[in-house]
């Protein structure tokens, strides 16, 4: 009788997978934290923002700000390509991640 995998295989594909379903959820939950943080910051920014345009004590320059931004594009892809392939090599922890990520954004 063949079999696909020995038992202590499985078992450390189950350990793998549990690991990463609390890492995920955890990280769900800090995300959820930080998210609302930043999202009242935002606010507070945008409004203060308005605020000082409506007085016209703030003034944009927006060509030169595109100027500015214009640069940094493509160092942000070739920064973020790496991350994102780091997670194709430990599947079974990723999709732990990702499972325990999905469940605790859900909360």
């Amino acid at each position: 009788m063949n079999q696909l995998f020995t038992s202590n295989q499985l078992i450390t594909i189950a350990v793998s997978l549990m690991i990463g379903l609390v890492l995920g959820w955890l990280a769900a939950l800090a995300i959820n934290a930080a998210a609302r943080t930043l999202g009242c910051l935002v606010v507070v920014v945008f409004v203060l923002i308005q605020i000082l345009g409506y007085h016209e004590i703030l003034h944009w320059n927006w060509a030169a700000l595109l100027e500015l931004i214009r640069p940094w594009t493509g160092v942000i892809t070739d920064r973020l390509t790496p991350s994102l392939n780091a997670f194709t090599y430990n599947l079974p922890l990723s999709a732990g991640f990702l499972v325990g990520l999905l469940l605790g954004m859900r909360r």
